[in-house]
């Protein structure tokens, strides 16, 4: 969380299909997180969110966890539940990303 007290954020490029899918954007959507403890899919424009994790305790270095999802999940990862990202495909994105962090 940056010193104002907004949620920090990352890029995700790679997950505009997502954003068009749910929020019916055509722009690129962010990787939020909130003290490092939940993720989540944001059009940066307040159109919409979803949740990507949730983790306890919080990652040591939450911009490199939301790098990786922001970079190793895509559209294919979102279950039509409107639910957000699968815990199984983050746990597995972070996995072959070499992170030891597990979503839960």
């Amino acid at each position: 969380m940056t010193a104002s007290g907004q949620p920090s954020s990352l890029p995700a490029p790679g997950l505009r299909e997502v954003a068009t899918i749910w929020w019916d954007v055509e722009r690129d959507p962010i990787v939020t997180w909130t003290d490092g403890a939940v993720f989540e899919l944001a059009d940066p424009e307040g159109g919409g969110r979803l949740e990507l994790a949730r983790f306890d305790p919080p990652p040591e270095d939450p911009r490199a966890v939301a790098a990786v999802l922001a970079d190793g999940l895509a559209a294919c990862d979102f279950p039509p539940t409107g639910d957000g990202a699968s815990p199984a495909n983050v746990a597995a994105a972070l996995r072959a990303a070499g992170r030891s962090e597990r979503p839960g």
